[in-house]
């Protein structure tokens, strides 16, 4: 991107400046009753003006304070001297006006002071034999209000022109004329048209704030009344004028008398202007009809100023050489319309398409950089108009950078914002959309939070041909999930007890709301990619519940067909709110002490990250990074995080799945690929893809039902396993990185890693650091990968997911000196915890003997008839066994959910000789556990690390003995302390003397 875009940033927070700082908040009105009731009853004054302050989106407009004579407006300043502007009517009384505002003047020099008449020749002789160098400006009255609104536009604008203008890129409009009735009729056109143009491309502005400052962006005007301030104002803002309207026959000079007017001093100006710039749009006006000849010679623009026809002639002339309304395209041989624009997204389809030689007249012409000053897309237009075909060495180069500035700078404008979604003005830029009204729900807010700190941080574009950036997302609120339950009624499920399947049926078998079902068609149009349909309740990803991975998250091919499409996008969001009630969600709302009804379901609807080959659908990696590694090893500390990254599908990870492990502040060094004996046995053996055939997305409570997993032998011939995929060199008995050499694939990410072929560990680095400080905690986040893009394009990190790691410190240091190990029943040195817990007296193990990793379901299923009966009793338990308690692989653990284990206050995983695995750390299931307050412990004493002493527990006499589980109850509770600051954990018996 280049990088003058950077000036802009879509919250705000890096502009420099800010647009309009001085404005008029109060005004003095000095005017007899008659002209007050004309503005104030019959004009309705004050509400137009508060209309305009209410469309700015600012506080504050400004108020009238109205006085009937000179005298009582004199006596009215003395007492109070914070008035902005004074607007005075002719007929006031005495002091007469001319000498009342050379007495304001003197007293309160920077006070602009107006004069509003009405028109009669009477009145301006008059005027013309006074001394008027107490007024700024003199305006014709016509009884329309819309002119004092303009006149304050037109002060403001003054008061803001340089800062706005020279510092801020804002675009001006000069007019030249010395007849106070034309400027006092031409002021109020003007503004509409300005006000118009400002309402067309605030269409493009993704939420309140942008629009409130491209509203505050819009083009000024500038008045000149003779030719030497004409030249001055030129001058100063020449590189910022959109163009210049100007009267033919005016005065040279400031205060020069009206007889001594030069009847063609609008031609020596346009000659001026012309000669310095010769694509300045100017446009001529003059009762003479004679000088539109010298016009067209100068390539003027002309309008005659008795025409009926003036304002709306003006309008048009505006419209097509100031760039404003419609950007029109065309073939510069004949003239005719080839194609038009009318917001960025077209303008960048229609420079994708033209023919070269209407391209070419365009860009040469200014045309593109002056449409989009005019709109307030500054960065933009000044990156445009710094290219021209010079630079390049085709036409096709050149329209290719134009493309690309502008899809970077649209993609720019959409991140950092929460937009709220419009089915007409909503497009494939906005990053971060919601429909409805209510709660986002954590993941959400999580999600728009981090949105927005990759634009404040600037990591957006960090990294040469690298585009971090949240995956387009569209939010629906829980206003959407009350009215789903509400009109199908579906509370009574709340109060029975259905089975997951009935409940999913119920809900799927139910319609969503109108209003939604309209917003997601309009919605469905702008996709092209598969989408994730994902959970983000209002518990969900809280600072003290992050209830990770609780609810599901379906996936969903794209398919051509929009009808086919909205059935699978329904279907997948209404299996998303039936999981709220599933049983494993109702046990983990119950044990976080949360009450089911009062829990509400946003929904994200996310664009899958990654690329499609063979009907199948999958990033080249995904992962979760946490900010604190409790398990560090080697020279690895907590604080410099951990990340479990596969390729493929982030679920494989998440629920638990063989991944690759490694510290992003030591990305070569990783355990599992140290040597070729732990890089063939440790490293991940399957990968997860979405299938892209619609009918493999059926009704399922396994949000996994259209997943397919490859084995090493199936991902050789996909494009993504170059960059992450190692070989087996059998003959010579070690891992070769190259590319060229064929055999066992191995998921070593070495490519990534250990030679930086793409910046993996250093955006995660980042980006926990970022979270952490500003959720001032440690944090998890969730990424995916696509580095399989074609050439010239960039790749993508897509942050799917922060969360805040509970890290509760509450506890009371345990002097660990003081305590014997050798009375230990179970203890150890990674352990993370709360401290002591009280009340436990029941210990569930599983019985070693008895362990086979082809029965982990079993064991899953008589757990859980242990856990309902100690939830019945009201006792919480102490729970003991081998591999990684809650994979979803069976092969690597119990994979039990919550409502397996929902009773128990510590989880021991102890590894026995037969069955080593690596621990459950950046699991969705061990980030709960943490959060919940359970106790946490890996031990594995046959390595002696840790102590379990099961045959001191089987000697005790067993509560319960099962095929696979034994319980057993001590007389008192037993001393349980998992103390996470020393990583230390103790439970033992406690005895009297204790």
């Amino acid at each position: 991107m280049n990088k003058s875009l950077e000036q802009y940033m879509p919250d705000g927070s890096k502009v420099p400046y800010r647009f309009m700082k001085y404005r008029i908040h109060k005004i003095l009105l000095v005017c007899c009753s008659y002209d007050g009731y004309i503005l104030e009853e019959d004009g309705h004054i004050e509400s137009q003006i508060n209309q305009e302050y209410i469309d700015l989106n600012m506080s504050n407009p400004p108020s009238l304070t109205r006085v009937s004579s000179t005298a009582e407006a004199l006596e009215k300043l003395a007492g109070d001297d914070t008035f902005d502007f004074i607007l005075t009517m002719y007929n006031v009384g005495e002091p007469d006006v001319f000498s009342f505002a050379r007495i304001v003047k003197e007293r309160h020099p920077n006070t602009p002071v107006g004069l509003l008449t009405s028109f009669s020749k009477d009145i301006y002789r008059r005027i013309e034999e006074q001394d008027r160098s107490g007024l700024d400006y003199i305006f014709s009255w016509h009884g329309n209000t819309d002119l004092i609104v303009a006149i304050i536009k037109l002060i403001e604008d003054k008061m803001n022109a340089d800062e706005d203008i020279l510092e801020g890129g804002v675009q001006a409009i000069l007019l030249v004329e010395d007849s106070i009735r034309f400027y006092s009729t031409y002021l109020p056109e003007l503004y509409k048209l300005i006000l118009l143009q400002n309402t067309e491309f605030l269409k493009d502005a993704f939420n309140e704030q942008q629009q409130v400052l491209r509203k505050r962006a819009r083009p000024k005007i500038l008045l000149a009344r003779c030719y030497e301030e004409a030249v001055e104002l030129y001058e100063r803002y020449k590189k910022n004028l959109l163009g210049v309207i100007s009267d033919v026959g005016f005065v040279l000079h400031r205060n020069d008398p009206p007889e001594s007017e030069k009847l063609d001093a609008g031609i020596d100006l346009c000659r001026r202007i012309k000669q310095d710039n010769p694509l300045m749009p100017v446009l001529l006006q003059s009762s003479q009809v004679a000088f539109g000849k010298q016009a067209a010679e100068l390539g003027a623009g002309f309008i005659a100023k008795n025409s009926k026809t003036l304002l709306s002639q003006l309008s048009e002339y505006i419209a097509k050489e100031f760039a404003f309304g419609d950007f029109v395209f065309k073939d510069p041989d004949t003239g005719a319309e080839i194609g038009r624009a009318k917001d960025l997204t077209q303008m960048q389809h229609m420079i994708a398409t033209i023919p070269d030689k209407a391209f070419e007249y365009h860009t040469s012409q200014n045309h593109l950089s002056k449409w989009l000053y005019s709109r307030g897309l500054f960065p933009l237009a000044a990156s445009i108009r710094q290219y021209n075909k010079s630079h390049f060495t085709s036409v096709e180069e050149h329209r290719r950078a134009l493309v690309n500035l502008i899809r970077d700078y649209r993609t720019l404008l959409g991140q950092g914002v929460v937009a709220r979604f419009d089915a007409e003005t909503y497009s494939d830029a906005v990053a971060f959309a919601r429909i409805g009204e209510g709660s986002l729900g954590g993941k959400a807010r999580g999600l728009a939070f981090m949105n927005s700190m990759l634009i404040k941080y600037r990591q957006y574009d960090k990294h040469e041909n690298v585009r971090i950036m949240i995956p387009r997302s569209v939010v629906i609120a829980t206003e959407y999930f009350d009215d789903f339950i509400h009109n199908n009624g579906l509370k009574y499920i709340i109060s029975q007890d259905f089975s997951d399947e009935e409940i999913l049926s119920e809900f799927v078998s139910s319609v969503l709301p109108f209003r939604l079902r309209e917003a997601l068609k309009g919605y469905i149009r702008t996709v092209r990619t598969p989408l994730a349909i994902r959970s983000s309740s209002k518990l969900e990803d809280s600072h003290y519940q992050p209830f990770a991975g609780i609810y599901s998250t379906y996936m969903i091919p794209y398919v051509d067909n929009e009808d086919q499409m909205l059935r699978l996008l329904f279907k997948a969001v209404k299996s998303v709110y039936a999981s709220v009630y599933f049983a494993a969600s109702r046990a983990y709302i119950q044990s976080s002490q949360n009450l089911i009804s009062e829990e509400k379901m946003a929904v994200i609807i996310q664009e899958v990250c990654g690329t499609e080959q063979d009907g199948l659908f999958f990033p080249t990696c995904s992962g979760v990074a946490r900010s604190i590694n409790y398990y560090p090893i080697g020279d690895e500390q907590p604080a410099d995080g951990v990340c479990n990254v596969a390729m493929g599908l982030g679920k494989l990870v998440v629920d638990g799945g063989r991944t690759l492990r490694f510290s992003p502040r030591y990305p070569q060094k990783v355990l599992q690929t140290s040597t070729p004996e732990l890089a063939l046995s440790d490293t991940q053996n399957e990968v997860l893809a979405l299938s892209l055939r619609p009918e493999e997305f059926r009704t399922s409570i396994d949000d996994a039902v259209n997943l397919h997993r490859l084995s090493l032998t199936d991902i050789a011939r996909f494009r993504n396993s170059k960059y992450v995929c190692s070989v087996w060199d059998r003959e010579n008995e070690r891992i070769s990185d190259s590319p060229f050499d064929s055999g066992r694939k191995v998921i070593t990410f070495n490519n990534i890693l250990k030679y930086n072929t793409f910046p993996l560990a250093k955006i995660i680095s980042d980006i926990l650091r970022m979270g952490a400080e500003e959720m001032r905690c440690p944090v998890e986040v969730e990424f995916a990968v696509n580095m399989d893009v074609a050439p010239g394009q960039q790749q993508i990190f897509n942050l799917l997911q922060i969360r805040p790691i509970i890290d509760n410190q509450d506890n009371r240091s345990i002097d660990w000196a003081a305590e014997e190990t050798s009375r230990a029943l179970i203890y150890g040195e990674q352990a993370l915890g709360i401290g002591q817990m009280q009340d436990i007296a029941d210990i569930i193990y599983i019985k070693s003997e008895a362990f086979d990793s082809l029965s982990t379901e079993k064991i899953a299923e008589e757990l859980l008839m242990l856990n309902n009966r100690m939830r019945e009793e009201g006792r919480s338990y102490i729970l003991v066994g081998p591999g990684r308690w809650g994979s979803s692989d069976p092969f690597l653990g119990v994979p039990v959910k919550w409502n397996h284990i929902s009773e128990a206050k510590v989880i021991v995983e102890c590894g026995i000789e037969k069955f080593d695995v690596e621990p459950s750390q950046g699991t969705h299931f061990f980030q709960n556990v943490t959060s919940l307050g359970v106790g946490y412990l890996t031990i594995n004493p046959f390595r002696g690390d840790g102590i379990f002493r099961e045959q001191e527990l089987n000697a005790r006499q067993a509560l319960f003995e099962g095929t696979y589980l034994r319980q057993v109850r001590f007389e008192n509770p037993l001393w349980v302390c998992i103390d996470g600051r020393s990583n230390k954990g103790m439970v033992r018996e406690e005895k009297p003397e204790d």
